[in-house]
């Protein structure tokens, strides 16, 4: 089996205001990574391999500045994993705020040449695809999505995005709460939303479709926002959700995404600075072992 090499993204950059309806700015979420890699963790992954890359902190950006700076981080961290991942390992990236996706499925664009053959998965409660005009927060971790299936408006962003992924090349899983832009996107591309209601009331149409939509691609790379899950199982992120998918609804799909022969995975959005914390860890490690499971022997958290 090929080894993981996780890449902690310690990125707070992408969220530079208070998230929607509330006060603070998710200050924590940039150590998300030294949460979720503990040590006793990291032995069901042997051998496996680690690379920190830290990206600036939004306060200490010139704004005048701030988009440049952004879109040379994020290219440089695209780079960066390039540099050091290996033909054959496992390429996971452990966030920070979910903009460190960008990069990371940009980088296996570059090893693997186009999207033609690359299917997208995310696993989200927001749709991340707002422009920057349209943006209701200013905070790019609620765009990076944007520039991957259609025109951004931050040059130094769009110049990034050399070629588009094609939307039968995308699918979303979880209750999504789109901002009204997101909305008309989201429409106008014909985006496919696998929710909590058709996982209860057609989830075995939902399997063989979603098996079908696995299997048809040579590479795979899936982006999971631990706010997809119910406050229950992760209260400690930014927007915990209100009855958000749970573990057990969703872990079919996570074994189904497991046996994909070239896998690349993202997990984000974890603050150890919340409430609830331990818990959260709990069910990161859960997503991470049963989605990571022939690449680890088969090993399950219990």
């Amino acid at each position: 089996m090929k080894p993981v090499h996780f890449f902690k993204a310690k990125s707070r950059l992408g969220i530079s205001n208070p998230h929607k309806l509330q006060k603070d700015i998710d200050i924590g979420v940039e150590n998300g990574p030294e949460a979720i890699l503990t040590s006793d963790f990291l032995l069901k992954f042997r051998p496996h391999y680690i690379s920190e890359y830290a990206f600036s902190k939004p306060e200490e950006v010139n704004p005048k500045q701030f988009n440049k700076i952004l879109g040379k981080q994020l290219n440089d961290f695209k780079e960066f994993i390039n540099k050091h991942l290996r033909p054959d390992q496992i390429q996971v990236v452990i966030g920070g705020d979910h903009s460190v996706t960008l990069p990371s499925i940009l980088a296996v664009r570059d090893r693997i040449g186009s999207f033609k053959n690359l299917g997208y998965i995310q696993f989200d409660s927001h749709g991340d695809t707002n422009l920057k005009a349209s943006s209701p927060t200013g905070n790019f971790h609620g765009m990076y999505a944007r520039p991957l299936v259609d025109h951004f408006d931050i040059p130094e962003i769009e110049k990034l995005v050399h070629d588009k992924l094609p939307m039968e090349n995308i699918i979303y899983v979880g209750n999504l709460n789109l901002d009204p832009g997101e909305i008309d996107l989201f429409h106008k591309k014909k985006i496919r939303n696998i929710d909590k209601e058709a996982l209860l009331k057609d989830k075995s149409n939902v399997i063989k479709n979603f098996k079908n939509f696995v299997s048809s691609f040579q590479y795979l790379h899936v982006t999971f926002d631990i706010d997809v899950l119910d406050k229950t199982q992760a209260p400690a992120t930014g927007i915990p959700s209100e009855n958000g998918l749970r573990s057990k609804e969703i872990e079919e799909l996570l074994n189904i995404i497991s046996k994909h022969s070239n896998l690349s995975f993202d997990l984000t959005e974890v603050n150890p600075q919340k409430l609830g914390i331990a818990q959260t860890t709990k069910s990161v490690h859960k997503v991470l072992l049963t989605s990571l499971a022939l690449q680890s022997k088969n090993q399950r958290l219990k």
